[in-house]
């Protein structure tokens, strides 16, 4: 289960990172977040960038095990530090078991797209159409869902490993490392900004 550091004043009220000096360690047990910690440290007066990313970095021991920091502003070298710990940060306005609820939605939510983006990364190549031998790929579609994946990416291995018919392919303009490469005939069509185009190796 995530464990919640929240930072606070001494007085256990919200600020800002830099007025704070207590965390308010939050777990869940039985459907209700319950404090199981209150470690307090020494307020950080930020100064020079070096030594505020050391004073920062010595609180992770007081959190360790939480996956996540909450509390009231966090930029700047805390923000990175954090960030850099792998901790999921949150501005509240308020402690509330709903809004950790929350919190914890978001991060499965957003675990869920990476896996899934991940996924699509890795699948990323044509794919076979009903008739055996000729494949599709729509990149436009693949680009506008993972702007990382580039078109030698998504087909330089198939064309230069997996034997084909034509390859029906989707683009906004044909690649210039397949167009110029000299192994493919290609037809290809062009409308609306779209590229609708057969490519086939050359005898």
């Amino acid at each position: 289960m995530s464990k919640i550091a929240v930072f606070t004043n001494k007085e256990s009220g919200l600020c800002d990172f830099f007025d704070a000096g207590k965390f308010l360690i939050y777990e869940k047990k039985s459907d209700k977040w319950e404090i199981t910690g209150k470690p307090e440290f020494e307020k950080i007066i930020p100064s020079a960038p070096a030594q505020t990313r050391k004073k920062v970095g010595e609180l992770l021991s007081l959190i360790e095990g939480c996956d996540i920091i909450a509390g009231g502003l966090l930029v700047g070298i805390p923000y990175s530090v954090f960030d850099m710990a792998g901790l999921h940060i949150f501005q509240i306005d308020e402690i509330k078991d709903s809004d950790f609820d929350e919190m914890l939605k978001e991060i499965q939510k957003a675990g869920a797209q990476n896996d899934l983006k991940e996924r699509i990364i890795k699948e990323a190549r044509p794919v076979e159409t009903s008739t055996p031998g000729i494949y599709s790929l729509d990149l436009i579609a693949l680009q506008n869902e993972c702007p990382e994946v580039s078109s030698k990416k998504a087909m330089a291995d198939f064309l230069e490993n997996t034997p084909f018919m034509e390859l029906r392919l989707i683009c906004k303009h044909i690649p210039p490392w397949i167009e110029n490469s000299g192994k493919y005939e290609i037809k290809s069509q062009d409308k609306d900004g779209k590229v609708s185009a057969v490519i086939t190796r050359k005898c």
